[in-house]
């Protein structure tokens, strides 16, 4: 049975199990209501067809994302993550057979309109039985679990962008120095006429006595 774990909001680490129908959102009628500013009343629904379960927007605001990417209507893997308004749920459905690819469902549905399934995988070879009295061989390291953020996409890397600072030009310096030129001037004339006014006081002093 496929099922889903909460991994955000208000009912973070719950488990849904998936059964036909349901609707998320937050006052959703007949389905599972969460407690999201940013869903829509009925937001997202989750529907099992022939071809597998099919998450699909019920035209919300903010739209359904399907592990970081904005989506229509679209058929779900194990592992994948949809987002609805700030609420992460993990898909899972252990009886399905794993898909190459689910990503683009218009090109698999074809011009019909119909849906296709992908091929079963290839058996793989029987490991060979040890030797009777030899010892077992050590168990295969697990690989380290794939760790993705709430609402990234796994389609490409994040890109960051920055600003280059740039640096005064030529025309702010010909403005400072001709400031500077112009208080020098502004200084030395001020000066002159001070000195010039003490020297007629110092003269008119001797020509009194």
């Amino acid at each position: 049975m496929a099922f889903m774990i909460v991994e955000s909001g208000d009912l973070n680490g719950r488990k849904i199990d998936l059964i036909g129908s349901l609707v998320i959102g937050r006052q959703a009628r007949e389905g599972l209501t969460i407690k999201d500013a940013k869903a829509s009343r009925e937001h997202t629904r989750f529907e099992l067809t022939s071809g597998g379960w099919v998450v699909m927007d019920l035209g919300s605001t903010n739209g359904t994302l399907l592990n970081g990417r904005k989506i229509t209507r679209e058929f779900l893997n194990t592992g994948d993550r949809v987002t609805v308004g700030q609420t992460v749920f993990r898909f899972e459905n252990p009886a399905a057979q794993p898909m190459t690819s689910t990503r683009d469902m218009a090109g698999r549905a074809g011009a019909a309109g119909g849906t296709t399934t992908a091929p079963p995988p290839p058996a793989l070879p029987l490991a060979a039985s040890p030797a009777r009295g030899a010892a077992p061989p050590p168990p295969a390291a697990a690989p380290p679990p794939s760790v993705t953020p709430a609402g990234a996409s796994r389609t490409g890397p994040n890109l960051r962008y920055q600003d280059v600072p740039t640096g005064p030009g030529l025309l702010t310096y010909l403005l400072c120095a001709a400031i500077l030129i112009g208080l020098v001037f502004a200084a030395r004339w001020i000066g002159g006429r001070a000195m010039a006014k003490v020297m007629e006081d110092e003269k008119a002093k001797q020509q009194g006595r």
